[in-house]
């Protein structure tokens, strides 16, 4: 081990664990930055010189807190993607992908709302309105399932919509 390095390092610890209990606000954190400094200095060899040992101490140790703290900060991200991943809150309880039963009885309640505005519309209107809204067909598919026009879908789409709009700023809805 380098004898000034080592020197330096023996005379200027209480200094470097204070320097580090301040910056980390931990003194077991600053106790684990200054010992990481000896392993470093030791792993330099008898034959390694620099000028400022001093200098060379709280860089070294400056550099050992920061790469510590960018570690911690990908921790904190990858722990964030895994319980996001895994539907768990901050405690590891299992976060349920489930409406909480208010909103649950507000879709109900809105769910019957429509249903009971597609009932007053004529059949065909319904039939239209639920293929393209219900079952995911393009306005020419259910042109082409129903064999009429393009232009007939549109226009009962538009009735549909334009009524269930109405139906439900009258009954306090969106």
């Amino acid at each position: 081990m380098p004898d000034a390095l080592l020197q330096a390092y023996l005379e200027k610890r209480a200094m470097l664990v204070r320097y580090f209990t301040a910056r980390a606000r931990d003194a077991a954190t600053a106790e684990d930055v200054v010992q990481e400094i000896y392993l470093k200095i030791a792993a330099l060899g008898p034959h390694y010189s620099v000028e400022n040992p001093t200098a060379f101490l709280f860089t070294t140790g400056s550099h050992i807190w920061l790469n510590r703290i960018r570690g911690q900060g990908r921790q904190r991200s990858r722990d964030g993607q895994w319980l996001s991943a895994n539907h768990m809150d901050l405690a590891g309880e299992m976060i349920a992908d489930i409406p909480s039963a208010e909103n649950e009885v507000m879709a109900r309640e809105q769910l019957a709302l429509i249903t009971a505005a597609l009932q007053e519309l004529p059949e065909k209107t319904q039939e239209i309105f639920r293929l393209g809204k219900f079952e995911g067909m393009t306005q020419a598919q259910v042109a082409a399932h129903l064999h009429i026009s393009k232009s007939s879908v549109e226009k009962h789409q538009y009735t549909a919509l334009r009524h269930l709009s109405d139906r439900l700023k009258g009954a306090g809805g969106p």
